[in-house]
């Protein structure tokens, strides 16, 4: 009872604005969603609650309703989606822009679905170039920031859990003969100290790493652009496969240019049939 009070104050305080609402939610009631999804919630709480011999009082009920309805309506990845990546030149536009879309499920007609703003991308006079990596991001993240991510989270958390056994061996050296200053070390915020920490950490790979690479590719030719996409695709499928990891990246790789002069130009891209095999193909679909 007490963790659904806590999920759903947390849901609630965290996107009670229009702003964190999926799209298609907009003006969509909790008495809307309940009509719709009680028979089902109501056998749900059948099967979980009442056949494991367990209370589910009407205030839980309303309380799981207004969590689900709240996870549903709001921007996050809550459940699994697929994600949908739009980019290229408007009808207006000089430069470029990138625009993820996350979708996932539909519900009561309604598609869940919402804008990634943290992945977005837009070049203008003032960000001559940008990398966007999706999916499986290891690879491409730990080359843009010159440390793998997952190492960098294991270092945080040593850090931090070193500075609070810091702490503790600094409390049991002053022992019971200074109650006082025992006091204002258990009350220092080591909190603020691991975040300062990261911020430097992360001041460091943008000044040494990220920044020198993004001056790189605003420089760079589209064919050096398509080259180094279909590297960093490459750099994914070999290190799952030399780790033996799952090879969910791997095989020939689509690699396209879209520019404003030119529009949308292939550069490489598979078939799942060999052209030189199969000539008569060509042949009648030009002559059509």
């Amino acid at each position: 009872m007490h963790l659904v009070e806590t999920k759903v104050d947390e849901v609630q305080s965290r996107f009670s604005d229009e702003q964190n609402c999926c799209p298609d939610f907009l003006g969509y009631t909790l008495a809307q969603f309940d009509a719709y999804a009680r028979p089902t919630l109501e056998n749900i709480v059948g099967i979980r609650f009442t056949s494991n011999s367990l209370n589910a009082s009407a205030e839980l009920r309303d309380k799981l309703t207004l969590l689900l309805f709240s996870v549903l309506r709001t921007k996050g990845e809550y459940a699994n989606y697929t994600g949908l990546v739009f980019t290229g030149f408007g009808e207006d536009e000089i430069y470029p822009r990138l625009i993820p879309v996350n979708v996932s499920i539909v519900v009561d007609d309604k598609l869940r679905y919402y804008i990634d703003e943290g992945g977005t991308a837009e070049i203008s006079e003032l960000n001559n170039g940008a990398v966007r990596p999706f999916a499986q991001t290891d690879v491409i993240d730990t080359i843009l920031s010159g440390i793998d991510p997952a190492l960098d989270d294991i270092y945080l958390n040593n850090f931090s859990a070193l500075f609070g056994k810091y702490n503790e061996l600094i409390l049991n050296a002053i022992g019971e003969s200074n109650p006082e200053l025992t006091a204002q070390i258990q009350a220092l915020n080591t909190r603020r100290i691991v975040t300062e920490y990261m911020q430097m950490n992360q001041g460091i790979k943008q000044e040494n790493y990220i920044r020198p690479l993004m001056n790189a590719v605003s420089t760079l030719a589209k064919e050096d652009l398509a080259e180094m996409a279909e590297s960093l695709i490459y750099l994914t499928y070999l290190k799952r496969r030399i780790t033996f990891a799952e090879e969910s990246v791997g095989g020939p790789v689509d690699v396209a240019v879209i520019s404003k002069g030119d529009g949308f130009i292939w550069i490489k891209r598979k078939h799942y049939f060999k052209p030189e095999l199969n000539q008569y193909f060509f042949d009648n679909y030009f002559n059509v």
